[in-house]
């Protein structure tokens, strides 16, 4: 069995500047001691070797009685855990599991408060961004910023995918909310629970103080990413097209880089800062697998389309005119979409248009118009294919398979431009 005793550090990091230290809650636990700070301050010679406040002073029967009061407590934290479960912790972990248990909020969860901490300790933007409207709709929903996460059960799910399918939407009030951005907020929900549960539940030694798992009985909408794909005809269009404000042929450029290189991420294309004898070497930022072992490197020879359009925008250094104008990717992204919207409605394209575009409508073309299988089109495109994660490790990346899938595609906008020739 542990045992507790009240103790001060006097060493020169732990005395304050008015000569006080802090009284630590000792745990001795299977030969190892650790320390839990308590919210007291002392002048170290006013405690005695016993780990008792000295009678003498004034304060010494209440400050003996609450550090006595948090002793107790500790003890029987212990005492409910059971000396078979904390024998086969640490001192450590036995720590950690009291600190939890006399924390304020060891009964009640805040799941907002937590998921919210989640949220500023998650450095991609876009996953922070997931998150916040995920638990902003629950919010919404519970007309609460303080739920307890136990009360998230399967009917308040049920629920609120409810409320959300009914829900209208929109300046006029005129549309419901999609299935898919249900099917967004749910997952973002069911992250942030899981989430909990890992912090909270510690299945070695049966503490579980999240015993739910409402998620196992309620059926989340499906969702169907919707098409993004443009025909050669309307490639080529905006690649035609002139516009009198400077941004928006800047974005038509853009967006048709993005074409250029295989429909490459824009945060990728952001990134680059160089080329290399006539190709693109870069990295996905975006991978599918969770450990980012699978990575290759990505290469893309400079067709002549492109050339002229790098040369453009790269002024002494390579692509440096977007680096110059925008401080980071996120007001990059945003300004380059808003002008793809205005090019969509002078163009008469009648497609919400956005640099994703470029991405789908390049694999779209290369697979049913250029001919090309869907495993060449995949790997063009970056994705890591687990199917053949075995024979990836044998086989050397060949980068000509790129380049014969990007030229298929890019002589098809030839093709059609020499057929509108014939026809004058």
């Amino acid at each position: 069995m542990a045992t507790f005793k009240a103790t001060i550090f006097t060493g020169g990091k732990h005395l304050k500047q008015d000569g006080t230290t802090n009284i630590k809650i000792r745990i001795y636990h299977n030969g190892v001691p650790q320390y839990i700070p308590t919210q007291y301050y002392i002048k170290p010679d006013i405690m005695g070797l016993d780990g008792f406040i000295v009678p003498a002073n004034e304060s010494c029967e209440g400050l003996n009685y609450e550090l006595g009061e948090l002793i107790q407590q500790y003890r029987s934290i212990c005492i409910k855990l059971g000396m078979e479960r904390t024998r086969k912790m640490s001192c450590k972990e036995l720590k950690e599991e009291l600190e939890k248990s006399t924390n304020p909020e060891s009964e009640f969860i805040d799941f907002v408060i937590f998921a919210r901490e989640i949220i500023s300790k998650t450095v991609k933007r876009k996953t922070a961004n997931w998150y916040e409207s995920s638990i902003n709709a629950l919010i919404n929903f519970l007309g609460t910023e303080k739920i307890d996460v136990k009360d998230i059960k399967n009917r308040t799910l049920d629920e609120m995918m409810e409320y959300l399918s009914k829900k209208k939407i929109g300046k006029k009030q005129d549309r419901c909310v999609e299935p898919g951005t249900i099917n967004n907020y749910m997952r973002g929900i069911r992250s942030l629970y899981n989430k909990a549960k890992k912090q909270y539940n510690n299945e070695d030694y049966d503490i579980i103080k999240i015993p739910n798992n409402p998620f196992s009985k309620i059926r989340i909408p499906e969702y169907t990413r919707k098409k993004k794909n443009l025909s050669v005809e309307d490639i080529i269009k905006i690649r035609d097209a002139k516009f009198e404000r400077e941004r928006t042929n800047m974005s038509r450029d853009v967006f048709m880089m993005l074409f250029y290189l295989m429909g490459m991420n824009m945060n990728d294309f952001f990134s680059l800062t160089k080329e290399s004898y006539g190709r693109i070497i870069y990295e996905r930022s975006k991978v599918t697998t969770i450990d980012n072992k699978s990575r290759f490197p990505l290469s893309i020879k400079i067709e002549p389309e492109l050339r002229p359009l790098i040369e453009r925008h790269s002024n002494g250094t390579f692509l440096s005119h977007f680096k110059m104008r925008y401080s980071n990717f996120n007001n990059f992204l945003k300004a380059v979409n808003k002008e793809l919207k205005e090019i969509s409605k002078q163009l008469n394209l009648g497609v919400p248009l956005s640099t994703n575009w470029a991405r789908h409508s390049w694999a779209s073309i290369a697979r049913n118009k250029a001919s090309i299988n869907k495993a060449d089109v995949d790997f063009c495109l970056g994705h890591v294919n687990n199917d053949y994660k075995m024979a990836d490790i044998y086989i050397d990346i060949d980068y000509s398979v790129c380049d014969r899938a990007n030229r298929a595609v890019l002589d098809l906008l030839k093709k059609k431009e020499e057929k509108k020739e014939e026809k004058k």
